[in-house]
This record gives C-alpha cells, structure tokens and sequence, in this order.
C-alpha cells in the first residue's frame, strides 16, 4: 500500500494524527483547542488525512466481553524461494476461513497473525485448518508458525491499538509525552446482547466510518434507534474507537515485532516493575503474562532502530532476566501487506452468532476496511 499524500507530514498534520491517537473521540473543536490552531484548519486537515487514508478509524470489539478466553500472536518465516505474493495469495485463502484473525501482515519471508479465540479447541481447529491447506501443491507456501499464547484470566494486555507514545517519538513533536495506555488485566465474561445490538455493534465493527444514519439503513431502524443502541453498547464498553495511522508512510520505514521470554524463576513484584519501562509504553500493540510478551514498534528508519531497540531492552538485557535472546521480526514498510487489518467482523459474528446483513446502502462507505 501506497500513501496518495506523497510528500512528508507538516508539524500541524502530525499533531492532527498524535491527537486522534491519542484519543480518537477528540472533535475539530478539541484537537484545535489543544494545539492551538483554528477548528477549520484542523477540519481541513483531518479530512485531507482520511481521504488519502494515512489515518482512518476502527471500532475495536471488546473480545474478552464476548466470551473469548485468549489471545494467540503468531508468527514466522515463510519460504524466500517461493514468489511472495503466491504466498500472500494462499494465506489470504486461509484467513477467508479463519475468522478469528484480526490483524495480519506479511514482509520479506516473514508473517505475523493477530488471532482471538474463545477457547483453546477453536485455536487448536484454526490450526488443523492451516495444516490442511498448507499441504500438496501449497506446501511450500506454507510458515514456521511459532505461537504465542495469551489466556485473559493469567494475561495483561494492550489489543486496541495505542499509537501515540510511539508517533511522539517518531514524529519529534515539541508536545508533553503522553501517557501510555498501559496493558491490563481483562476478565473474560459474556455479556448479554439483543439482537439490534448484535447487528449494531457488527456493523459498527464492519464499517467504523459509517454515520448513525447509515447503521441505521443497514439494521433497519430509526437513526434515532441506532444511535441509543450505539451508545448503549458504548455504556456497556463492547468497543473502543481507535485511530489507525497509515504505517506505510513517508514518516515510519520499519516496524518491529518482538517477543520476549522470561525467567521462569523472578518473582511477580520484579517481573512488574520491568514492565515500567519503554519497550512496553512505546509498544502499540502488547500482550503480556509473566513469562512472555510480545510487542510492536514503529522506527523512522534503519539507524532509529538500532538505537532506539538497543535503548528500549538495555533494563531487560542488563538485568539478565530474559530466556534466551528476544526474537525480534523487523518489517520493511515498503514491502509489507496487510492481509487483515482491523477484520473484526467476520469474528463477531462467529462468537456472537449471527450471519451476514441485508444489501448495503448504496454508497456505503468502506474506508479503513
């Protein structure tokens, strides 16, 4: 994927995109207000930002409010012999029947796949599933897929995607760090939902851009109805609003994923206060138990990432706390893809139990799909 805005962010669309980060809910008023520019500016450049899709929005469904027990992080190498969209091709076959898999993305001879399950039999069929297809003629487009699990119930973690602390960094911005928004402990319970609040909160998964009076067409109800219904689900916190910045950009030439691996022997009050440091506050993307973690990064270039990596694990590597060396996956922006990003619907209708909706009005905006 390609940025249509060629040509480097200006300081006032940086800070646009650090505010909506921080806190996606932020109107033209707010974002002016704390930035000191006028509301039309900031109008301008958020409209400009989203129609050349270097921020768009999603609506991240609370899993562990639907009756989901872990979070799996997979990763791996794929064959560099074989043509890498041929690969692409056949994992993005694999996913059309996995909905589980939120998020993933393929580099040079490398994968990663953000999945959620409700329990460890579906991510053990999800599994069977990659075996099957990855066989005969597609055998060799086939991953090294390590797993890494994350149960709720003995986890803390970071699944809506917090941006902020890293674009901060990247962008140089003359602005207070922000706070980061910490990985907590989640539990796992299944809250009871109506039927228009099923279809309301797929939709609203589905198409995160889409006006009340567009979910309205598509659960065929009253704008007035949808919006009570959204913001019910909103009270009932089933979903969190999250601006996504276009990591293929001008501005980030790497991304980093990382997983650590723990001594089996610190105690909880050590293992704690490690995670008080960067490599969690500038991760945007974190799953944490006590012996393992696995986090993301954004580098402006090469030579960011070797400072800022060594920076970042230095209280980690110094403590000699780790098992073993990080495993640490760097992702060329340029050649990445994204196979799923933000492809939360299909999953909620699984777990909730219903299939798709009627036709789309016309128009319907898809953006940020």
């Amino acid at each position: 994927m390609v940025s249509a805005m060629e040509r480097p962010f200006r300081e006032s669309e940086k800070l646009v995109i650090f505010g909506l980060t921080q806190d996606a809910n932020l109107t033209d008023s707010s974002l002016a207000r704390r930035f000191g520019m006028k509301e039309s500016t900031v109008s301008s450049i958020r409209r400009r930002l989203m129609d050349s899709r270097n921020i768009y929005f999603a609506n991240v469904p609370s899993f562990h409010k639907l009756g989901c027990e872990l979070i799996v992080q997979l990763y791996g190498s794929t064959n560099p012999a074989v043509p890498k969209d041929v690969k692409d091709a056949s994992h993005l076959a694999y996913l059309d029947a996995t909905p589980e898999v939120f998020d993933a993305v393929s580099g040079e001879s490398f994968i990663m796949m953000s999945c959620c399950f409700k329990s460890f039999s579906d991510y053990v069929s999800a599994l069977d599933r990659y075996d099957r297809h990855f066989t005969g003629a597609h055998a060799a487009e086939r991953a090294d897929l390590r797993p890494v699990f994350f149960p709720f119930s003995i986890s803390k973690v970071r699944y809506s995607y917090n941006f902020s602390p890293g674009l901060h960094r990247v962008f140089g911005l003359d602005t207070p760090r922000p706070i980061p928004k910490r990985p907590t402990h989640l539990d796992v319970e299944e809250i009871e939902l109506s039927a228009i609040e099923k279809r309301t909160l797929t939709n609203l998964s589905e198409f995160p851009h889409a006006t009340d009076a567009q979910i309205a067409a598509c659960i065929g109800k009253s704008r007035q109805t949808a919006t009570n219904v959204r913001k019910r689900l909103q009270r009932k916190e089933m979903f969190t609003r999250t601006c996504i910045p276009l990591l293929l950009t001008w501005n980030i030439d790497l991304i980093a994923y990382v997983h650590l691996r723990f001594r089996a022997d610190l105690d909880p009050e050590t293992r704690d206060s490690l995670s008080r440091h960067d490599w969690v506050n500038l991760s945007w993307y974190t799953l944490e138990r006590e012996s393992e973690a696995y986090t993301s990064y954004l580098f402006k270039d090469y030579k960011d990432y070797v400072s800022e990596m060594q920076r970042m694990l230095k209280p980690l590597l110094d403590s000699d706390m780790l098992r073993g060396d990080p495993s640490v996956s760097l992702v060329s922006t340029a050649a990445a893809k994204e196979l799923r990003d933000c492809h939360f619907a299909p999953g909620i209708r699984k777990l909730i139990g219903i299939g798709g909706d009627a036709d789309l009005p016309r128009n319907y905006p898809r953006l940020g799909m």
